[in-house]
């Protein structure tokens, strides 16, 4: 994409501008005007290369498609790492992966496919949890429908030797009480493993890795999408008999498995320990090629950086690029970083996180005492596309929502997470089977990897760091930092055990409860469990159900 009229008459306007002025002015030029000078000149420089000549679809294609899916553990995150430090060392930046942790069980996802292969032939689409155990080789069997009464459960025999079809948590007719009755039921009933409806037509993907590589899991649990269990359902519920076949790659490594984060600096001209970073995570849920979350902010921030080398953009202050990793698992990447990093945080002005998918970043939020300096550092970029307009807004509050920057707000380090607009459905591709190299859309890549340049350079040439006052969010704990010490039920939101002395523990939630919501929000997962505890306010209002009652309890978390 060219840039618009607007644009262009933008640019030559500067262009004439810097020129006449510097012919009035060539005697008696005060050093600050002739930076103002330069800096306008790198600023139109950015637009002009990260318009005209974007790789930004380079970056993701590479990193999406020959490199895959970047599971934190697995051998293709540490690939990734790599490249992406080869790239930044490539363009001049000076780059280095930086050790922050291990995780005791690698996990390396290979091929995985299932079909029914009688009454009918129908393919089947299909996902499992990272960490969990794939088939032996291709595993055919007859399917069954999981007990759903008392009497279902009077023989294991009559389910060994099947797979078994649970229908979504919403659908299931079975009693809390039954359904946990069933798990241990079917645990020793010899089953070939268990075939479990998504409720709906995507598979999203999650795992815990916090597994022991001598106590590996075993039992198979395969999600199928909705419409398919119905089709397998609806033979078994008419008498047909149903056969399936799956065969299922997953494969454990054993650790401890060392993670990195790649960092890289263009060094400051006059305050280099000074910092403004940019970036996101580099790490990936594996049902799909791991695009949306967060391929395009790892891809937008690689073509910042290269674009800031490209035109030799040197800010004030030393401006950096983090990619961080295990942030799927809870911000662990970051949160480790700004453990082991306490002396530079005073340091640093700014953090900019692109973790929001593919749409245009189209403003960013600032407190009143942050705004000024916004509009002077986003001006350029205010009416960069006729089509993308961006826009700076004054909020009352900081909020560290569930990305990286939430581990720097957490320390009283100014972070943002871009606003973003645009046609997008993040929710369709978000660890989904759907996200995949597709579904980014080029115009808005190469439009937002040009604002996040243009912002790291004007914020690393302003004349102090960014304002940390009255910043509410800056005690708010990022996710790895929120716990609340429950153990679950395998992949379940079913309470199993306690931590003596526990968030959750303290709140009165018990063995046996089911997590409902979270300050009203309905959660459907653990890994929603996680993104809604770490947001807002310490203190929340947590719904279980116990037996057949709804239970409202107060969780809070230190500050």
């Amino acid at each position: 994409m060219r840039p618009s009229p607007l644009v262009w008459t933008w640019l030559v306007f500067v262009a004439l501008s810097m020129a006449a002025w510097a012919q009035e002015t060539v005697v008696a030029t005060p050093p600050a005007a002739a930076a103002a000078s330069t800096e306008a000149e790198v600023v139109a420089a950015l637009i002009d290369e990260g318009l005209n000549r974007s790789q930004v679809m380079e970056h993701l294609d590479y990193l999406v498609n020959r490199i895959g899916p970047r599971l934190t553990s697995s051998d293709k995150l540490t690939t990734a790492c790599e490249w992406a430090r080869d790239q930044l060392q490539s363009w001049g930046w000076d780059a280095r992966l930086e050790p922050w942790g291990t995780f005791p069980v690698g996990f390396n996802r290979g091929s995985w496919s299932g079909r029914m292969i009688a009454p009918e032939s129908l393919s089947l689409t299909i996902g499992t949890a990272a960490w969990s155990a794939g088939t032996k080789g291709r595993m055919k069997g007859p399917a069954i429908l999981a007990p759903m009464t008392d009497q279902d459960l009077a023989s294991k025999a009559r389910y060994a030797g099947h797979w078994v079809l649970v229908p979504a948590r919403e659908f299931d007719p079975a009693t809390p009480d039954l359904r946990d009755r069933r798990r241990d039921f079917l645990k020793d009933a010899g089953i070939l493993g268990l075939v479990s409806s998504t409720g709906g037509p995507l598979v999203r993907t999650g795992g815990n890795y916090d597994i022991s590589y001598d106590r590996l899991p075993t039992d198979i649990r395969i999600n199928v999408i909705e419409e398919h269990f119905l089709v397998m359902r609806k033979h078994l519920e008419a008498g047909t008999p149903v056969e399936l076949e799956f065969d299922i790659r997953n494969h454990f490594k054993k650790g401890p498995i060392q993670l990195y984060n790649v960092v890289a600096d263009l060094k400051g001209t006059e305050k280099p320990d000074e910092y403004v970073i940019f970036g996101g995570h580099i790490d990936s849920w594996d049902g799909a090629a791991g695009t949306t979350d967060n391929g395009t902010g790892t891809s937008s921030s690689l073509e910042a950086a290269r674009i800031l080398a490209k035109v030799g953009a040197r800010g004030k202050r030393t401006i950096r690029i983090m990619l961080w990793s295990g942030e799927e698992q809870g911000l662990l990447g970051s949160a480790a970083w700004v453990k082991a990093n306490q002396d530079v945080l005073p340091k640093v002005s700014a953090v900019y996180v692109h973790d929001g998918g593919t749409n245009y970043v189209s403003g960013i939020g600032g407190t009143k005492a942050q705004i000024d300096d916004f509009k002077k550092v986003f001006a350029p970029v205010f009416t960069l596309s006729p089509d993308m307009k961006f826009s700076v807004n004054e909020v009352e509050g900081l909020s560290g929502g569930g990305s990286d920057h939430g581990s720097f707000l957490a320390m009283g380090v100014p972070g943002f997470f871009w606003n973003q607009s645009g046609r997008s459905d993040y929710f369709y591709g978000w660890h989904t089977q759907y996200d995949t190299y597709d579904i980014a859309i080029p115009d808005y890549q190469r439009h937002t990897a040009t604002v996040v340049a243009v912002g790291a350079y004007g914020t690393a040439n302003l004349d102090g760091l960014l304002s940390r006052e009255n910043m509410r969010s800056a005690n708010e704990a990022p996710m790895s930092r929120r716990r609340l010490g429950a153990n679950f039920k395998e992949d379940t939101l079913i309470v199993e055990s306690l931590a003596d002395g526990s968030v959750a523990a303290k709140a009165g939630v018990q063995a046996g409860d089911i997590l409902v919501s979270v300050d009203g929000v309905k959660l459907e997962s653990r890994f929603s469990l996680r993104a809604q505890v770490s947001r807002g306010d310490a203190k929340k209002t947590l719904v279980v159900k116990r037996k057949d009652q709804e239970v409202a309890l107060t969780i809070e978390f230190e500050r």
